[in-house]
């Protein structure tokens, strides 16, 4: 008989960007078997925080979440204005998914970015 059991299903994926650039990240979400999850019902957050208790360095309001028009495809942008990504540092980020009530974090992880030159 099992004697625990794990629920957690987020996987880490660690961005590094640059201040000052606009964000774009494109994901082709899959389920287990690597079959592509339809995300038409799926609605997205995400945040980029000092710590999971400091305050908010970008809030989920400055991104943008796009799912393919096809959508079985999984296909999922996530982008951001250049002027969100205005704090150069080292942070951590979670994507959490909601379908009708489940809320489930599919990543997570540390949020680099990188300090430039050019204003």
């Amino acid at each position: 008989m099992a004697t625990s059991v794990n629920l957690d299903i987020a996987q880490r994926l660690d961005i590094t960007c640059r201040k000052g650039d606009t964000f774009t990240l494109t994901l082709n979400i899959t389920d287990s078997a690597g079959t592509a999850i339809a995300l038409t019902p799926y609605s997205f957050q995400m945040e980029v925080r000092d710590s999971a208790t400091d305050a908010i360095i970008i809030p989920t309001a400055d991104f943008t979440f796009t799912k393919d028009a096809d959508s079985t495809t999984g296909k999922l942008n996530i982008t951001s204005a250049a002027a969100n990504i205005d704090t150069a540092g080292s942070y951590i980020y979670d994507l959490e998914t909601t379908l009708n009530t489940d809320v489930q974090t599919w990543l997570y992880g540390v949020f680099t970015i990188n300090d430039d030159v050019t204003a």
